[in-house]
């Protein structure tokens, strides 16, 4: 019996090869971007296509420009620059470390120059996002706007208001008088002291090293679906508070007569006074209290810690608790900055990882194909 189907015309039709179903493009993006990358390129465009509508349209603001700002601006052109600089660095980390993790996937051997490009890549959110950071402040002064404390009906023109002050640090300060009858800042200095000032600066130090507590052991251990998802939910919590920057710019208790006013009458243990002169001079956003992104992203890399390596999360416990006493006692954020730092971080677990862990599911859903990640 003839096997070979015929057409109407005796003919037998020319056999065609399975062609693959082309990959939607969802799903090309889940194979060709880790979670990190997504928040990074995503904020990095986000601020980029709003530098350019600001352009187009100058009424695109979260706030009416404010001359008495302008000492913090940028160019328009001068601040893409720089954050198309940094994609652009980006970038090139991300198509290696992409290529180290579909080998791994696969359980194929990666050459060492591409495992020490891998630690870049994995490492990189914690310089690029802080550069970022360090951009926001022209980038609110210029583009999304700051409104001035002079637009608060409380205002007090007799009052030596810090440069950076804004609306919000005098409705803010309200905030905590309303919900804790007392003025937290203004109340905690009476128990300042050189040893527990010192104490607390240490404590509040201890943010600066937090991505990394989490995260070394488990570079150390090459577990790098961990590594990919500590380095997610750390940039997804970090990205999140600039959000938060963005809409409720703060300069922090320190907006009443400026850091100086804020500073121990003696000095602190451990060169608090220093230290607090370092923070201050090299911190070029000054918008950025609320919320309290130290509180935020501490208690995230706690529970990180905790989770993948308890030894290290138990280290650091007793750091991030004085870290969120710290903040204010200190001066640098308002009570109800630390309150929503809670809020933001829960935010970050119930919300944020979740979908981090349904990104990166696709590369373990099958086989990665380490020609075509």
């Amino acid at each position: 019996m003839d096997s070979t189907l015929r057409t109407g015309t005796g003919s037998s039709p020319r056999a065609t090869a399975p062609r693959t179903a082309p990959r939607p493009l969802l799903a090309t993006a889940r194979r060709q971007l880790l979670a990190t990358d997504v928040l990074v390129f995503g904020f990095l465009v986000m601020l980029l296509a709003w530098i350019g509508l600001s352009q187009l349209a100058p009424a695109a603001r979260l706030y009416a420009y404010e001359p008495g700002f302008a000492w913090a601006e940028l160019p328009p052109a001068t601040l893409a620059l720089q954050l198309t600089g940094y994609g652009l660095v980006y970038v090139v980390l991300q198509r290696l470390g992409v290529r180290h993790h579909a080998l791994a996937a696969a359980n194929l051997a990666r050459p060492a120059w591409l495992s020490a490009a891998n630690i870049a890549y994995v490492l990189s959110p914690i310089a690029i996002i802080p550069f970022v950071f360090n951009l926001l402040g022209a980038f609110m002064a210029g583009v999304s706007g700051v409104p001035g404390a002079h637009l608060h009906p409380d205002f007090d023109a007799a009052v030596h208001y810090d440069r950076a002050a804004t609306y919000w640090d005098l409705w803010l300060k309200q905030a905590d008088v309303a919900l804790f009858g007392v003025y937290p800042p203004q109340w905690m200095r009476q128990f300042q002291t050189p040893w527990l000032t010192g104490v607390m600066m240490v404590c509040y130090l201890a943010y600066y090293v937090s991505p990394l507590v989490a995260i070394v052991p488990q570079l150390r251990a090459r577990n790098w679906p961990v590594v990919r998802r500590i380095s997610a939910v750390y940039a997804a919590c970090l990205l999140t508070t600039y959000f938060g920057y963005l809409a409720i710019p703060a300069t922090g208790p320190r907006f009443e007569g400026g850091m100086q006013a804020w500073l121990p009458a003696e000095p602190g243990w451990f060169g608090a006074q220093w230290w607090a002169h370092v923070i201050n001079d090299a911190e070029i956003i000054r918008w950025d209290a609320f919320p309290s992104g130290h509180v935020a992203v501490a208690l995230v890399t706690l529970v990180l810690a905790l989770r993948y390596h308890r030894r290290a999360g138990l280290v650091y416990l007793p750091f991030v608790a004085g870290l969120v006493v710290a903040t204010v006692f200190l001066g640098y954020h308002y009570a109800t900055d630390v309150v929503f730092g809670f809020v933001f971080a829960a935010f970050t677990f119930v919300v944020l990882e979740p979908a981090i862990r349904w990104w990166e599911s696709a590369w373990y859903s099958r086989p990665t194909s380490p020609s075509a990640p």
